[in-house]
């Protein structure tokens, strides 16, 4: 679309849009944000000033409310003179590598809080558009420039990942852009205008923040999504825009992210009391509430960097130890270096070194200990769930091997709460195993003892578990087997599945 200088007023509808926040509301809010995040923005300008040529904010004129341009502000991410398209791709190698993490952490978008203050720019609306992709003449973008624009709506949360959707094309990005992507926000717009209020806004807020948390929560909409919403009709309500998964699924990442916080708050409060013997001084508990912002931001930062919003509470396991470590170490870092850095002026935001080492270990460790808790319970339901359903009408087994084919089998069948066997024992011939037990399972004895635990335990089935047997011994187990008598099956290792020795086939009718 072709930008058109307007010649007349834009025309304007009688019945007024509805209203979000006040203006009265809105700039407290962003004065109250510049103050607390100040720390952070000193931060990002100085990783500007110092890794790149060029001035530390980026200016660009946009336009807004009636139609009129602004000079819009955010923190300069791509090298100067760089041209080309006004539009940014994921890969795209006019970014600096300063730029793609304040983009990915969106800390590029914080100056915007200074349009607010000035009036540019509302907290929620739609958001504000480069000249040339306005077409003033489109009644779509006539209805959508009644309202003042804003730092994030429900299109925007949708499109957090709009530059991948652009990097992921094979063509022209402006022209699927303006076929596409463009009208697809402005539906969006105009749908969310006709109906917010101010309690909408502050949920639009509200999932901004874990939108920012949790970059995977919004995924971008696909190609053909957005190609069969063109020329249909405008969506009913915004949860068609933002159709972010069940209900369930988005209120208990909240929780969790909420739980997440708290664990960082109540670390970092715990360590100053540590560090004072549960009596701070008033000083420094007003410092205290000066850094807590401030090292919650840092944490947070470290928490995303690391993927650990990524990991499955649930399914937790030792694999993902060293992401929580990464991370308190990517948090205590930065911290050390203001403690160090800053000058005895700055008082208040040097967290004494003690507090950061202490907190680090505790808000990290907090956060893995209730993770490994959820998996706990989860392991527990299943075992119960599976407890109630196999009562009376499972098979009682025995497992013979306690390495690790026997581990992933006990993992297998504990974790299918409608499995239809029971495991009674562990056997193994490794001495040093004896009476020791494995995810809840009992090592019984070694394979001579097999007759009496098939009797004592009224074992129906023997299941071999040893992945790396010779035919020896199998063998000799198998002949053990024969003579009690009772069935037996061998289990082949994973990895004797993954190389493609041992081939596993479908039964006739599976699809």
């Amino acid at each position: 679309m072709l930008h058109k200088e307007p010649t007349l007023p834009l025309p304007v509808r009688s019945a007024p849009l509805p209203a979000g926040l006040p203006r009265y509301v809105e700039g407290p809010i962003a004065v109250a944000a510049l103050l607390v995040l100040s720390p952070i923005l000193l931060l990002t300008a100085l990783a500007v000033l110092l890794t790149s040529r060029g001035p530390i904010l980026f200016r660009q004129q946009r336009v807004g409310l009636g139609g009129r341009d602004f000079t819009f502000y955010k923190f300069r991410s791509m090298h100067v003179d760089s041209g080309g398209l006004p539009l940014t791709a994921s890969g795209d190698s006019r970014v600096t590598r300063v730029g793609k993490v304040i983009r990915k952490l969106k800390l590029d978008e914080l100056p915007e809080l200074w349009n607010v203050i000035k009036g540019d720019l509302s907290l929620v609306g739609p958001r504000p558009e480069v000249p040339r992709f306005v077409d003033r003449e489109d009644p779509l973008w006539s209805e959508v420039l009644r309202s003042r624009p804003g730092l994030t709506d429900p299109v925007t949360l949708r499109l957090r990942n709009e530059e991948e959707l652009l990097g992921a094309l094979e063509g022209d990005p402006e022209l699927f852009y303006s076929l596409y992507l463009l009208p697809f926000k402005l539906r969006g717009y105009n749908s969310y205008l006709r109906s917010r209020t101010w309690r909408s806004d502050l949920w639009v807020l509200w999932n901004t923040f874990l939108g920012v948390a949790f970059p995977g929560r919004n995924p971008p909409p696909t190609s053909d999504e957005l190609a069969s919403l063109w020329g249909a009709e405008t969506p009913s309500s915004t949860t068609e825009v933002v159709a972010t998964g069940s209900f369930f699924a988005r209120h208990l990442r909240q929780a969790q992210f909420l739980l997440d916080l708290a664990i960082l708050a109540g670390a970092f409060l715990f360590a100053y009391l540590l560090r004072f013997d549960f009596s701070i001084p008033a000083a420094e508990r007003s410092r205290m509430l000066v850094q807590l912002p401030v090292v919650l931001v840092v944490q947070l930062a470290a928490f995303l960097l690391a993927g650990i919003h990524n990991f499955v509470w649930r399914y937790i396991s030792l694999s993902e130890v060293q992401a929580f470590v990464r991370a308190a170490t990517g948090s205590a870092l930065p911290l050390m270096l203001l403690r160090l850095g800053l000058a005895e002026d700055f008082q208040s935001w040097r967290v004494p070194l003690s507090v950061i080492l202490i907190d680090s270990a505790l808000a990290f460790g907090g956060l893995l200990a209730v993770r490994v808790l959820r998996r706990m319970s989860y392991e527990r339901r299943l075992r119960l769930r599976r407890a109630k359903m196999t009562s009376g009408v499972a098979k009682p087994v025995l497992l013979v091997g306690a390495g690790q084919a026997g581990v992933l089998a006990i993992r297998e069948l504990q974790s299918r709460g409608e499995a239809e066997l029971e495991i009674k024992g562990l056997v193994d011939d490794d001495p040093t195993k004896q009476g020791s037990v494995i995810r809840g399972v009992r090592v019984l004895g070694g394979t001579e003892d097999l007759p009496r635990l098939v009797s004592a335990h009224r074992i129906r089935q023997v299941i071999i578990t040893i992945a790396e047997a010779s035919p020896l011994e199998i063998s000799r187990i198998l002949e053990v087997c024969q003579k009690i008598p009772v069935p037996a099956r061998i289990m082949p290792g994973l990895y004797q599945i993954l190389d493609g020795s041992v081939e596993v086939n479908r039964q006739p009718g599976e699809g």
